[in-house]
């Protein structure tokens, strides 16, 4: 007797929690309602973002080809110099020196090339009559024109030594801007390796370059004549934009990462943009403007059977629409799928067609217009609408007419 009591309570507090999951599981789907957007018209923008270094597009080193002491400069940082204009003065005491030597060189080689070639013809006629041996013609011949060859390398010594003593100033090979100023007056330079860089000067910095990296992964997409916008730090608040002007094709292989150099051509016309500044750049591969758009959530949405509106298909087909579809000769077509609210209160899966996106929203090619409820989620805690439904605040359409939605 005891036992059945048993089980007869058993089976009444089974039926109780049965009743009240059911119970419960109605009043949770009551409580849920959908959030609906509907496709509004807006931009489209599909960009690749790196990070560069402006610089200026024409930018000159200034070395120099003697050695000796800085006697005098001429210009400093950020002045504005004239092409040709004196920069530097290295001390020309030496210079001078060795021009007077390599002249007094020449001078004496002049000398003796002038009597090798008398003594070479007295020989010659000599010769001719043959008062000399052939020995002495060779001899005076050959005497003859190593003091040839001697004046030849004496004048090109003085050239040498004349050239050096011009080299002492250093001129402006272009007109622009003074960026840096690598000496001070008194200070040695040598130039015995290879020239070191005195001045380095900017032709016009109203037009400045960035010189940046596209990952391998995106470089494919990269061409030449595409608009970038970019940032700089120092501007915040402020957009800068180029154009690309050149794609490298020699790779930078840095920790087994491969990177493309991509040279952006910017305006610089009230100079805020300076070299070596950060630039973020986002580079415009392809845009779509004052087009039919749906946020990228309305894609990802996949109601259930506790979700407002939603009726099981009969079959698996019946909500296979979002997969890629085969277009004429077998091209695929971008596709993609959403659940549109019907005007009976209903969710029907409906295949649209995709354009660009830019990770947020996507373009509609077909399969949409402005007027139609899409399902993007549900949600539990909202505000209810009639019929368990409620609009998307974020992208909903602000022209569309306002439509009470009945379960």
């Amino acid at each position: 007797m005891k036992v059945r009591l048993k089980i007869l309570i058993a089976i009444l507090l089974l039926a109780v929690a049965i009743g009240i999951f059911c119970i419960y599981k109605k009043s949770s789907k009551n409580n849920m309602s959908l959030e609906i957007v509907y496709p509004s018209i807006g931009d489209i923008v599909q960009t690749i973002t790196a990070t560069g270094r402006l610089q200026p597009i024409d930018q000159v080193d200034i070395g120099t080809e003697v050695s000796g002491t800085v006697s005098k400069i001429y210009a400093d940082f950020n002045q504005q110099v004239l092409k040709g204009q004196v920069l530097l003065e290295i001390d020309p005491l030496k210079a001078k020196v060795r021009v007077e030597q390599t002249k007094a060189s020449y001078r004496a080689a002049a000398n003796e090339m002038q009597y090798q070639r008398r003594n070479y013809k007295r020989i010659q006629e000599l010769f001719q009559k043959g008062s000399v041996a052939a020995t002495d013609m060779e001899t005076a011949e050959y005497r003859y024109k190593n003091a040839q060859s001697n004046l030849t390398s004496a004048k090109s010594n003085l050239e040498q030594a004349e050239l050096d003593l011009e080299n002492c100033i250093i001129k402006s090979p272009i007109t622009g801007i003074v960026l840096n100023r690598s000496v001070e007056a008194g200070q040695t330079v040598a130039a015995s390796l290879s020239a070191p860089t005195l001045f380095t000067l900017a032709r016009d910095l109203t037009q400045m370059e960035v010189k940046t990296d596209v990952d391998e992964a995106d470089i494919g997409q990269v061409k030449a004549g595409q608009k970038v916008e970019f940032s700089v730090d120092a501007y915040p608040g402020d957009k800068f934009d180029g154009v690309i002007q050149e794609v490298r094709l020699s790779p930078v292989i840095s920790s087994n990462v491969v990177t493309y150099t991509v040279i952006i051509k910017a305006n610089n016309p009230n100079q805020k943009l300076l070299p070596g500044m950060t630039a973020n750049c986002n580079i415009i591969v392809q845009e779509a403007l004052q087009v039919l758009t749906i946020p990228m959530r309305a894609m990802q949405f996949k109601p259930d059977e506790n979700t407002p509106g939603y009726v099981p298909p009969k079959n698996a087909k019946e909500e296979d629409t979002g997969k890629r579809q085969q277009g004429p000769k077998g091209r695929a077509e971008n596709k993609g799928r959403v659940w549109v609210l019907e005007s009976k209160g209903n969710l029907q899966a409906k295949r649209i067609g995709l354009g660009i996106s830019d990770g947020t929203k996507s373009h509609v090619l077909d399969g949409l217009d402005i007027n139609t409820p899409v399902a993007i989620g549900v949600s539990s805690d909202a505000k209810m609408q009639p019929g368990g439904a409620k609009k998307g605040s974020q992208s909903s359409n602000p022209f569309a007419p306002q439509r009470k939605v009945r379960m």
